[in-house]
């Protein structure tokens, strides 16, 4: 009774953990989805990886607005942090890139793409505004963030998308005979033995 009992709980979780694989978005595959006719923004996208978002916090600053504050080297910074594995949503789509947003909000969303020498598999990455070494700079809430880890980020959806069938279905009603006129009845035959 206890190993029926393990296989089903191993079966369970064999099952769940194939029906949440995910596949990198790439340009390939958002050709894939296009060309089957689903809209980029009804897909859910995840991120791969940690993210950190931070930028310094004028003296002249009365406000945060999301993130959190921490004095670091004599400035105090604002960090954000996107978590691996988190959802987020398209806002925008544009040729070789889209805006995807991980929290409600004006401004509030990462610019993912293909990179200048990716391959039309490689995976769309977090693009930046510029890099200053290994430090990417974006704009995020309409303020100047660096991107310090997860500079490689890429975003990925459910495999299960690229499989969706559309299926229209129904059932047929049946007809029945109309008029005045009805036919003869056929005469019952006899069972032979």
């Amino acid at each position: 009774m206890k190993s029926n009992i393990i296989i089903a709980l191993i079966a369970a979780a064999t099952f769940a953990s194939c029906s949440s694989s995910k596949t990198y978005f790439s340009t390939q595959i958002r050709r894939k989805v296009e060309s089957s006719g689903t809209p980029l923004t009804q897909l859910q996208y995840y991120i791969d990886r940690d993210v950190e978002l931070s930028r310094e916090i004028l003296k002249d600053e009365t406000k945060v607005t999301s993130g959190i504050v921490r004095f670091e080297n004599g400035k105090n910074l604002n960090i954000i942090t996107l978590k691996k594995n988190t959802p987020g949503v398209c806002t925008k789509v544009l040729p070789d890139k889209i805006l995807v947003s991980f929290e409600v909000g004006d401004d509030k969303f990462l610019t993912f793409g293909k990179t200048k020498y990716a391959t039309d598999t490689d995976p769309y990455k977090v693009l930046a505004n510029s890099w200053i070494g290994d430090y990417g700079s974006i704009t995020y809430e309409g303020k100047n963030y660096f991107i310090h880890s997860g500079t490689e980020a890429s975003i990925m959806i459910k495999t299960s998308e690229l499989t969706k069938e559309e299926v229209n279905k129904r059932k047929m009603k049946g007809r029945v005979i109309t008029g005045s006129t009805n036919p003869t009845p056929a005469a019952p035959v006899a069972p032979t033995n």
